[in-house]
């Protein structure tokens, strides 16, 4: 394990990391590979339309076994990718392992986490209410200071987050925000004793075989949680794999399945409080519009009972557990919708 410095937005950050080659996955005879083969290649053209939307790696497994595996020009299988949003799955997994091992639990409070050297002089009055379940579920109420964390603009994220004013009721509804990865981070760390990219290394990548990442820090050296998380396509595959099986892995049970049922449960409808018409929202759920499907913990509930995993520009991990299926998928898009679209157009009838 080391701690090296990349450059990302012009902004110098430190990254753990962590570089072996990867084990494989089993792949699929050619008798079902050729079976997938037109339809994985039409994910390709149907996204592609100019370097603005451009697929740069897939993978699906079926079955257990890899039964499709592409490339675009410039990238390899054990290229690391960047992974976005995605990232925030593995942090919710970590705290699931945390969660596990007795030292948390996500009906407790944030704020019994931080000392008084952390938390402002005169907190916001929802503070006190907030607890891991609302940070995981993504109904803290937070502003969303990523976006200035990212870009230097914030020396400590925990101070600036917790000095916050919190503008709804902590569960009352669903809001997107990354630093809600980043508050996660830190708490896993504090109560392992480890950075919690180590504290996941240990619990889940060594187990899995995913020996080579990279994970973006913050000035104080957490790691961010809900972003800058970097893993090879078939890296990420197999935490697809993981949470398909709920939490086993090579017949041992590393995380509990209770925990992948909490995990995976649509929690939080992201219409809350935005749209309040019944037959609305009942049409919107008919229509299965991706959004629209509900919140887990750090993932999206979607159509067919499956859950994605989900990061900016069309990174992908959608998990069908009906189909006993993971598609894997790392892009540069603009339509994240026409790339979801595609895969459920083209790869879900055969799956």
């Amino acid at each position: 394990m080391k701690s090296i410095l990349i450059s990302l937005f012009s902004l110098t950050i430190l990254l753990t990391s962590c570089s072996n080659p990867d084990s494989s996955l089993p792949r699929a005879d050619q008798a079902e590979r050729d079976r997938f083969q037109a339809a994985g290649d039409k994910v390709f053209t149907d996204v592609l339309s100019g370097p603005d939307n451009v697929v740069n790696s897939l993978m699906i497994i079926d079955e257990g076994k890899v039964v499709y595996e592409k490339y675009d020009i410039g990238y390899s299988p054990d290229q690391l990718q960047v992974m976005w949003s995605v990232s925030k799955t593995f942090t919710a997994t970590a705290v699931g392992f945390a969660e596990q091992d007795g030292l948390l639990k996500t009906s407790d409070r944030v704020v019994d986490y931080f000392d008084a050297a952390d938390l402002p002089a005169e907190p916001h009055p929802y503070l006190s209410e907030l607890t891991l379940h609302d940070l995981l579920i993504m109904s803290s109420g937070l502003p969303d200071l990523a976006y200035g964390a990212i870009q230097g603009q914030i020396e400590d994220w925990t101070k600036a987050t917790l000095a916050s004013d919190i503008h709804f009721k902590p569960g009352d509804r669903f809001e997107y925000n990354s630093i809600n990865g980043y508050i996660l981070s830190v708490i896993v760390s504090k109560v392992t004793g480890m950075k919690m990219a180590d504290y996941l290394n240990e619990k889940m990548f060594l187990p899995l075989g995913i020996e080579n990442y990279q994970w973006l820090e913050s000035p104080q050296g957490c790691n961010a949680g809900g972003w800058g998380l970097y893993l090879s396509t078939e890296s990420l595959a197999k935490a697809g794999l993981f949470v398909l099986q709920k939490g086993k892995w090579n017949g041992k049970q590393l995380l509990s399945e209770e925990w992948w049922e909490k995990a995976t449960y649509p929690h939080i409808p992201q219409y809350k409080n935005v749209i309040t018409d019944p037959v609305e929202i009942e049409n919107l759920i008919r229509s299965r519009d991706q959004w629209s499907q509900g919140y887990a913990y750090q993932m999206w509930n979607c159509p067919d009972g499956a859950v994605r995993m989900h990061g900016a520009n069309g990174q992908l991990c959608v998990i069908f557990p009906e189909q006993n299926a993971v598609v894997t998928l790392t892009s540069h898009v603009s339509n994240e919708k026409k790339l979801l679209d595609a895969i459920w157009d083209n790869i879900y009838p055969l799956l």
